[in-house]
């Protein structure tokens, strides 16, 4: 609207010079027949202007239009995930979808880690070298289609289609330590080459109260879930504050279902149960399964409190793996079935921090850890302006249990800290430094047999979301 007045105003200028011209210089100056004719030309030259600019104008609107129809359906899956108990990592990479042409929404995420330590234990480490720096990366990329509504029934409310496909390569100093949990979860070399990590359909019933997922599944995606240690590309890189590190998990992602139950009469609780194909190799699908189920409890929303500032989850969950185990006082003694326990919460204090916990026990007679437990907290960068950064800091122990413990000498509790910060560069790059801490390694010893000492490992781990 603005070029348009100024185009006129311009005109009219001209207009008024040319005739002044016109009047003091006479034969100077042209025709009042080819004045008109030029007259003519620029008033259709302004009209082509004028259309031009109101072409313009409509797809700068048709653009905010779009925008924002993306914002509130972007805000709307946001809404959805925030109150469905799924893994960070899984709500990170859903609520990262853009948009494709045909309904498909698509997301993609590279993860490179560089970690060194001075004194690396592996006794069995091919060069023998205890000083290491080592990198590894992955790459993620996630395809997803919404479905809306099937008929006139208030039974079925949509479902989803997901595909994550992810190749790797390294594992940064992995293989050079003895640990009973180890410092880079985010490892995973597939040679470079691209694998298929979950494949699956899911339907929502009743309003989202009750939900279905079949396919090749990620046990850690519903089981033992946390906000603040829950994804090693964003979070703590160490096994032991990802996931509990005394549960006996399937061998793979592999076949499997899932149910999720979240009542609106009672909105504070929710419930999570898991089967699956414990060797992941798709074959005799029922004969060793992974059978888990979870409870979770969200005060913030059974007292009424503002769940921006004290939203929480306290988890309490149950797992059975129906492979055959080797007994720990004898291995050549083999037995169905591992079973154990846990819990994981998380609670928001304010906008700023946020603390975890977590606790396993797994039977001493098939495992080697009987049990362990890890605490930590996180805060923004708020109060430096910088809101979108996180400090935190972790430690936790991995405990053998006692059959371990009377068949090894080193028996000891393997104690974990870490630390890192993330530095949100722009929107699409983080990086974060991370440092680690390992007391009794293995339990005290080695590969070799040999007293182990205190493990130091640095690093820095880059993540770029697009």
């Amino acid at each position: 609207m603005w070029a348009r007045k100024l185009i006129g105003s311009i005109t009219l200028v001209a207009c008024v010079f040319f005739s002044i011209c016109n009047s003091a210089f006479g034969a100077d100056m042209p025709s009042n027949e080819e004045l008109l004719k030029e007259l003519k030309q620029m008033r259709m030259l302004i009209k082509n202007q004028s259309d031009r600019i109101e072409e313009l104008e409509k797809r700068i609107n048709d653009q905010n239009s779009i925008s924002t129809e993306q914002k509130e359906k972007v805000d709307a899956r946001l809404k959805a995930l925030a109150e469905e108990d799924i893994s960070g990592r899984m709500k990170r990479d859903l609520g990262l979808l853009k948009d494709l042409p045909g309904g498909f929404e698509i997301g993609a995420g590279i993860t490179v880690v560089g970690q060194g330590t001075p004194n690396a234990n592996n006794g069995d480490a091919t060069d023998g070298e205890d000083t290491r720096f080592d990198g590894s990366y992955s790459v993620d990329l996630e395809v997803a289609k919404e479905f809306g509504d099937y008929g006139s029934t208030s039974l079925t409310t949509g479902g989803m289609a997901f595909i994550h496909m992810e190749a790797g390569q390294g594992d940064t100093i992995e293989s050079e330590l003895a640990v009973f949990s180890n410092v880079n979860r985010d490892a995973g070399d597939s040679d470079a080459h691209v694998d298929i990590t979950e494949a699956w359909y899911e339907q929502y019933l009743f309003d989202r109260q009750f939900t279905i997922t079949g396919g090749k599944i990620d046990a850690t995606g519903y089981i033992d879930t946390n906000e603040y240690a829950n994804d090693e590309t964003t979070q703590f890189l160490c096994h032991i504050f990802r996931n509990s590190a005394v549960i006996d998990w399937p061998d793979d992602n592999g076949f499997g279902a899932r149910i999720y139950i979240a009542p609106e009469l009672i909105n504070f609780i929710d419930l999570e149960a898991i089967y699956m194909d414990e060797t992941g190799d798709w074959k005799n699908l029922f004969e060793n399964p992974f059978i888990a189920t979870q409870l979770n409890f969200m005060p913030a929303k059974a007292f009424g409190y503002d769940e921006e500032m004290w939203g929480g989850n306290y988890r309490a969950l149950f797992w059975y793996n129906g492979a055959p185990h080797a007994k720990v006082k004898d291995a050549s003694d083999f037995e169905r079935g591992n079973i154990g326990f846990g819990l994981s919460c998380d609670q928001m204090i304010t906008d700023v921090y946020g603390i975890f916990g977590r606790f396993g026990w797994a039977d001493p007679t098939k495992s080697d850890l009987g049990y362990d437990w890890s605490l930590g907290g996180q805060m923004t960068g708020k109060y430096w302006d910088r809101e979108e950064d996180v400090l935190a800091l972790a430690v936790g122990q991995a405990i053998p249990g006692k059959e371990y413990r009377d068949v090894n000498e080193f028996g000891r509790a393997e104690t974990h800290l870490e630390a890192y910060y993330s530095f949100r560069v722009n929107e699409y790059l983080v990086l974060s430094p991370d440092m680690q801490v390992i007391w009794e390694p293995n339990g005290g010893g080695i590969v070799s047999g040999k007293d182990s000492d205190t493990i130091f490992v640095y690093g820095v781990r880059g993540q770029v979301d697009f």
